[in-house]
């Protein structure tokens, strides 16, 4: 009776925040924090069913980049270290593989940090824990893959990403390294770049290494928002 009870908060919350919150029926210009989606949906414009993988995805509407893909018929993997976001997009995505894992550049068992259920600051990066986080600080253990062995070991394997998506709050550098681009070479990858030192109002993109990265793997930028910044393979 107890395990039914909570099952029933659970649903109702999930219900709460997809359909009151977040108004799922009426559909919008852009689910993006910036319009990155609106960027990417004009350069996949002549493609209907492409293949994204969505890291760090939070919630399938609110603050999503890769909703309007999925309502034009492209499906993906989504992941998340919050479990309450794998259940709403296991809720609204069914289709989509959704995973709570946390991507790093190493497979094993590693920390957490997080202050509320929901929440778009949860990381694994003690330091951006320490920066952004206001009182207390809980810490969990979550399993940890690096990208590629979560695309090995999915119906996805050897399937070329079309759209990449990377926000996991600090730890973004590490995954985009543990890609095999030999292999899944997105053809479009948005990702954030948060100056390591933390410098938010010194920040030159173009002396991080994940800008420096995505050069030396033939990536061009085509697009800046604020924290966000949008990448293409050059054929």
């Amino acid at each position: 009776m107890k395990n039914y009870f909570l099952n029933s908060i659970e649903k109702i919350h999930i219900l709460q925040n997809i359909y009151l919150k977040n108004k799922f029926f009426f559909k919008k210009k852009t689910y993006s924090m910036h319009g990155e989606d609106l960027v990417v949906e004009k350069y996949f414009k002549e493609i209907d069913n492409g293949f994204y993988v969505d890291l760090g995805c939070y919630h399938p509407l609110q603050h999503n980049n890769t909703n309007l893909l999925y309502q034009k018929g492209w499906r993906g993997i989504n992941i998340d270290i919050n479990e309450f976001s794998v259940k709403l997009f296991n809720f609204c995505r069914p289709d989509d593989l959704n995973l709570n894992l946390a991507v790093s550049d190493k497979n094993g068992e590693i920390d957490f940090y997080y202050q509320k259920k929901l929440s778009l600051l949860t990381t694994i990066k003690k330091s951006r824990s320490n920066f952004f986080f206001q009182g207390k600080i809980n810490k969990k253990k979550i399993s940890s893959q690096t990208i590629t062995k979560i695309l090995d070991d999915s119906k996805y394997k050897d399937i070329q990403i079309d759209f990449l998506d990377v926000d996991i709050e600090g730890a973004d550098l590490d995954v985009l390294k543990s890609l095999d681009f030999s292999r899944y070479s997105p053809k479009l990858i948005c990702v954030e770049i948060f100056p390591e030192n933390m410098d938010i109002n010194n920040i030159n993109i173009e002396k991080s290494d994940i800008y420096n990265l995505l050069k030396i793997k033939n990536y061009q930028k085509i697009w800046s928002g604020i924290w966000n910044h949008i990448f293409v393979r050059n054929l």
